[in-house]
């Protein structure tokens, strides 16, 4: 493929190795992003880009305004800019100098392609028209990212009509971007049940007659039953018990037990039944055993569902970078969620991308691992489509 904007990505090839290792290096969790905010915003300073100033100096928002005479369409890119708390053991030249911190899910790459498209955007403002803003988030990990860059006004004055975003995938190699059009990822929702039973001696089990330890561990096995028995085996949902609490002894029955786990739903009707259907499960059971259930539920994300036409959108933009081969279709919805659709909530036409960091003849990259490593030669890839993308919406 002759394709401009890729060339002038691989042109700055160098500047994206840099701004990822930089970031790569120095690793901050979620919502403790100072330095890497102080990075982006001082790098696009130098650009030219207009900031707007953000509570809490965690996310950037930067703003470019095309100088074509067209739409006024108002477009968003967004990167997200958090690290994991995992030890990197990795032996790469930009490992990380924060013990027990590592970007093991590739979001130094997305700040630094973003950066990049930022750099190619800023000598082409000719070439577009309308606004571009660009969303550098902190906490995707934690799901909370997106929302407080909302509240902070990312997706207002000048009103977004358009977001685009992506991430990078080991399924997919160099070179290739994968599309979903509709449901693409699940909802992302946590609970925690508290049975409150007696406590006692635990050789007279019968003197207290109410055992929280066998309550919750029958409860967290009834609830498997929600998925197989109340929910149509084609409505995709995962329930996952993920932690237990309970106890002090190996002598004593405690008086309370906890557990909790996480929800995950592609359907939205699904999603909003969970919490009553738990609840009936486990205060059904605890009352069996003449104990107490209090459920605590927490709603996180919504599923991730891309706008069809944004989608296709965004695929010719992906065509014109690498060709028709090597632009794929993900042929099922990921049970793993993504808070960029808190964006797509507010903004429906959308569209979340999949960025390939295979390489051929390399073990595919683990993400949430201390060996993940992304591939350096995908960056490029990642930045022209940002770039791309901007070009063909705000004509």
């Amino acid at each position: 493929m002759n394709s401009e904007v890729l060339q002038k990505s691989l042109d700055i090839y160098e500047y994206l190795v840099e701004m990822k290792r930089r970031i790569h290096a120095n690793p901050e969790l979620g919502m403790q992003e100072f330095a890497t905010a102080a990075l982006v915003e001082s790098e696009l300073r130098s650009m030219g880009v207009e900031i707007v100033p953000l509570e809490q100096n965690v996310g950037v928002l930067g703003i470019i305004r095309g100088e074509k005479t067209g739409s006024g369409t108002v477009s968003a890119l967004r990167a997200d800019m958090d690290a994991l708390p995992i030890q990197e053991t990795a032996d790469v030249p930009d490992k990380s100098k924060v013990p027990g911190a590592m970007h093991a899910c590739g979001h130094d790459a997305h700040t630094a392609m973003l950066l990049g498209a930022a750099k190619i955007l800023v000598s082409m403002k000719e070439r577009f028209s309308g606004t571009v803003k660009l969303i550098f988030q902190p906490a995707e990990e934690t799901l909370g990212g997106a929302l407080y860059m909302i509240e902070q006004g990312a997706l207002d004055a000048p009103k977004v009509d358009r977001v685009f975003g992506m991430h990078g995938h080991s399924s997919y190699l160099v070179g290739e971007i994968a599309f979903r059009e509709g449901p693409s990822m699940a909802s992302s929702d946590f609970f925690t049940v508290t049975i409150k039973g007696k406590s006692g001696h635990g050789a007279y089990p019968h003197r207290t007659g109410c055992d929280p330890v066998l309550a919750a561990c029958t409860s967290a096995l009834a609830l498997q039953s929600v998925v197989t028995r109340q929910i149509d085996a084609l409505d995709s949902v995962v329930l996952s018990i993920c932690e237990i609490r309970g106890g002090t002894a190996k002598n004593i029955i405690p008086e309370t037990v906890e557990f909790g786990g996480s929800i995950r739903c592609q359907n939205m009707e699904t999603r909003n039944s969970m919490e009553g259907r738990i609840r009936d499960v486990v205060r059904g059971i605890a009352a069996s055993y003449k104990c107490e259930a209090e459920l605590d539920y927490h709603y996180g994300v919504p599923p991730l569902v891309n706008a069809p036409e944004m989608t296709s959108l965004a695929r010719e933009s992906a065509r014109k970078l690498v060709g028709a081969d090597r632009v794929k279709t993900i042929d099922f919805p990921a049970m793993g969620s993504e808070d960029f659709s808190r964006y797509l909530e507010k903004v429906p036409e959308g569209v979340f991308a999949r960025l390939g960091i295979a390489e051929p003849g390399k073990p595919a990259p683990v993400f949430h691992n201390g060996g993940f490593v992304f591939a350096e030669g995908a960056l490029p890839y990642g930045t022209a489509l940002f770039v791309q993308f901007v070009l063909d919406v705000n004509q």
